[in-house]
């Protein structure tokens, strides 16, 4: 029995030895597009939102950004890309916001945005259009109040 203990002994360093047989590298490079030269978009909806009539349709409001590329870019492969770490629990293409009940769908080119879908842009200096409109919870009656939320919009290539 020692003498197979120390047989195995001898044997499980040569197990587990190995040489390195991959090796990783690339080159980081700045993005050449941004979106709005990198600021805040601001999309303001008002003060007067009427709780009953929140619909999905009433109140929709353009996402006004520009898709600022590098002089000389071509557009091959760009893309955008709208995301959010909130959806609302009841519409996927809805921003969740501070307000119990109150999401604001997200509209790509007049379609409900799929989050973290890559959506092409063949030209940069007309990027699809986007719109945010509020929706509600059919289980939730709306109350009176303001309201905040965020997402993501990214230039991807």
């Amino acid at each position: 029995m020692k003498r197979l203990l120390c047989l195995l002994s001898l044997a499980l360093p040569l197990c587990a030895q190995a040489a390195d047989n991959m090796s990783f590298h690339g080159t980081l490079v700045a993005p050449p597009c941004t979106i709005s030269n990198g600021r805040t978009i601001e999309v303001a909806f008002g003060n007067d939102l009427g709780v009953n009539k929140i619909d999905g349709n009433n109140y929709k409001q353009p996402v006004s950004y520009t898709l600022d590329c590098e002089a000389g870019y071509t557009a091959g492969g760009l893309a955008i890309v709208v995301d959010t770490t909130a959806p609302a629990a009841f519409d996927a293409s809805a921003v969740k916001t501070d307000k119990t009940g109150l999401g604001l769908r997200i509209l790509v080119d007049g379609q409900p945005a799929t989050f973290a879908k890559r959506v092409a842009v063949s030209n940069p200096a007309s990027p699809p259009a986007i719109q945010a409109v509020p929706v509600q919870d059919p289980a939730v009656t709306l109350t009176e109040g303001a309201f905040e939320a965020t997402m993501t919009l990214r230039a991807d290539m």
